[in-house]
């Protein structure tokens, strides 16, 4: 028995790693070329940061490439156990269908343990460690972000023109155009020239400054009816991008860790309740801006605590809207916990599936298995990002249509094994 499982685990799981490794590299040239440009062409990043971004987006791949690899090759192995008649000469020797399938349930199993690692901890970190990519190539070299004589378009609606650049790095007649609106509806609202420019990054508050000298700014008001207002200046250092705007952004669910979303579910309820009280008057209210449940402004000191005010309407505008982003958060957030349970059982439920409809296609067993975890690995994925699109539904709706895919599989595969059991 011993020398029967290795067999078959070992062929299902040599096949897994070859068709996941192949899969991986299909989706991470798509992603790559897709994505490299601003750090490949726009901003000249080093080898060294591209080999990084590389990296950062396996875990996203391997998502997908790891159950889908794991199906494919089930397909293929039991397709070719009884092409050559090796599972009928198991079955005489006293095998049943379901131990011949034990070794293939236990490598489904540590895959699924694999999947909701990479789910849960390695893709959101390194969805966290990405956004830093770009700003590692500007603070490497800032001035290499704008090349002369070529219009720049990658900063939101600006765009950006150099003249020249001298011997020492100084950009020299620098054009600036600022618009409203993107595409044809775009209007002109600001225009800024200046004759010597510096580009340097402030690592304290993580923002790329432009440093002009003698700037001329022109800006456009209703052109109907107010003639551009001219201003000029001596020296300027505006913020070009804002590179810690990102890190504002960390909320989605997509971004928290398996171990983070207990904790992160328990203060957004926490601030839910506390608005609720204090919406219904249990906790004395508080100004327009302030958290639920604080006992004296922000920039007051205890002893300073102001008296309780009454509860304004902009006050209660503010807590209801509270209430509903911080359940609309929960909601969302319990939603992608969910997607990861899901996805993290798609090798188990393949498993269910790819045994007895590798065995059934025994003829032609590669293309017919190919073909096979193609729909079946498209039907399944496609579900699940069908619920994630789903908008304004109920909370039990969106988990079943989550789930449905893992329970379709295991039941009909559960069928299908009946059904080759008693051949």
């Amino acid at each position: 028995m011993r020398i029967a499982d290795r067999y078959i685990g070992w062929q299902v799981l040599y096949g897994t790693i070859f068709g996941v490794s192949l899969l991986t590299v299909v989706l991470v040239l798509g992603q790559l070329f897709r994505k490299i440009r601003p750090l490949l062409v726009e901003q000249a990043a080093p080898l060294e940061l591209m080999g990084q971004f590389i990296l950062l987006i396996i875990p996203f791949t391997l998502m997908f490439t790891l159950p889908w690899g794991f199906l494919a090759s089930t397909l293929l192995s039991f397709g070719r156990l009884s092409s050559h008649n090796e599972l009928l000469s198991f079955r005489m020797a006293g095998l049943s269908l379901t131990r011949l399938a034990l070794p293939v349930l236990l490598v489904a199993a540590c895959l699924s343990g694999l999947c909701w690692w990479l789910t849960g901890t390695a893709a959101p970190r390194a969805k966290d460690a990405s956004r830093n990519l770009l700003y590692e190539a500007v603070r490497k070299d800032p001035r290499n972000l704008i090349k002369p004589r070529v219009v720049i378009s990658r900063f939101p609606s600006q765009r950006v023109y150099a003249e020249a650049e001298d011997e020492t790095g100084l950009l020299r007649g620098l054009h600036i155009y600022k618009f409203s609106g993107q595409g044809r509806d775009a209007n002109l609202e600001a225009y800024m020239f200046a004759e010597e420019v510096d580009l340097y990054v402030n690592e304290e508050e993580k923002q790329l400054r432009l440093k002009l000298s003698n700037p001329f700014i022109e800006i456009s008001m209703n052109k109907d009816t107010v003639s551009p207002i001219p201003i000029r200046a001596t020296e300027m250092e505006p913020v070009l991008i804002d590179f810690s705007a990102t890190n504002k952004k960390r909320n989605k669910p997509s971004d928290i860790t398996n171990d983070d979303a207990p904790i992160r579910i328990l203060q957004s309820q926490e601030r839910e309740e506390l608005s609720r009280r204090e919406l219904s008057g249990e906790i004395a209210p508080q100004s327009a801006g302030l958290p639920a449940g604080a006992t004296f402004p922000s920039g007051l000191e205890e002893s300073q605590e102001l008296p309780p005010e009454t509860l304004t309407p902009r006050r209660a505008e503010e807590l209801e809207s509270i209430i509903a982003r911080e359940k609309r958060f929960q909601d969302e957030l319990n939603i992608e916990i969910h997607k990861r349970r899901s996805i993290s059982m798609a090798c188990l439920s393949f498993a269910m599936i790819g045994i007895p409809l590798g065995i059934s296609a025994r003829r032609r067993e590669t293309s017919n298995g190919l073909l096979i975890s193609l729909f079946v690995a498209a039907a399944y994925f496609g579900l699940l990002i069908f619920a994630q699109q789903i908008e304004d539904a109920p909370l039990p709706f969106v988990l079943t249509i989550l789930w449905l895919p893992n329970a379709l599989c295991f039941i009909v595969g559960i069928w299908l094994f009946r059904r080759a059991s008693f051949r």
